[in-house]
C-alpha cells in the first residue's frame, strides 16, 4: 500500500511539472530571447496579425537595432538557432527562427527561417527559409567547377558591388 501511494505522490509531481513547464513556454511565447556575451536577440509579435519585430542589442555598448518583418502563419516566432559566421568578407549573424504552424496539415509542426544580420551595424542583409544547416558559401564569382549536386538547397551567393549586400541567399536550382 505504501508503494502505491509513494508511486501516486510521483506521478502527480510529475504532472505538476509537466503542467508547470507548459504553462512557462506559452508565458514566454509573446516576447523571446537568446543572449550571448556580448549580444541578446529579443523577437516580439507587433500585432495580432503577422509581424514582429527582430532586436539586435550589443551589450557591451548598449547599440541596439530593430527589424520588422511578416512571420510564417504566425506572430509569435522563437529563437531556434544562433551563429557567428564569415560570409563573402563579411562577418555576420545567422538567426534561425521557428514558426509554429497552425494549420490543419498535420505533417508540418513548424516553419523555420534564417535571418542574415552584419555583425558591425545588425543590418539586415537578407532571409531565407529553413535552417542554418541547410545553408552553404558558394561565392558566385568563382563559381565554376563547382558540383551542385553535392551542395545544401541554400546558397550564400557573393556580391561584388560595393552599394549592395554582401551576398544574397538563393535556392539551389535542379538543371
Amino acid at each position: 500500500m505504501r508503494a502505491l501511494l509513494l508511486s501516486m505522490v510521483a506521478y502527480a509531481v510529475c504532472a505538476l511539472a509537466v503542467a508547470a513547464e507548459e504553462v512557462v513556454y506559452r508565458s514566454t511565447l509573446a516576447q523571446q530571447s537568446v543572449e550571448t556575451a556580448d549580444l541578446l536577440i529579443t523577437l516580439f509579435p507587433l500585432d495580432e496579425d503577422v509581424r514582429f519585430a527582430i532586436m539586435l542589442r550589443n551589450t557591451q555598448t548598449g547599440f541596439e537595432r530593430q527589424h520588422e518583418f511578416d512571420g510564417e502563419g504566425a506572430s509569435d516566432p522563437s529563437p531556434f538557432q544562433l551563429t557567428a559566421m564569415h560570409y563573402c568578407d563579411t562577418p555576420v549573424i545567422l538567426l534561425t527562427v521557428e514558426y509554429p504552424w497552425r494549420h490543419e496539415l498535420p505533417q508540418y509542426v513548424r516553419v523555420l527561417e534564417t535571418f542574415a544580420f552584419r555583425s558591425a551595424d545588425f543590418a539586415f542583409i537578407d532571409k531565407t527559409f529553413g535552417p542554418l544547416t541547410d545553408i552553404a558559401l558558394l561565392d558566385s564569382r568563382k563559381a565554376g567547377g563547382i558540383d551542385f549536386g553535392m551542395q545544401p538547397p541554400i546558397f550564400v551567393q557573393c556580391l561584388s558591388d560595393p552599394n549592395a549586400p554582401p551576398f544574397l541567399f538563393s535556392m539551389k536550382t535542379k538543371d
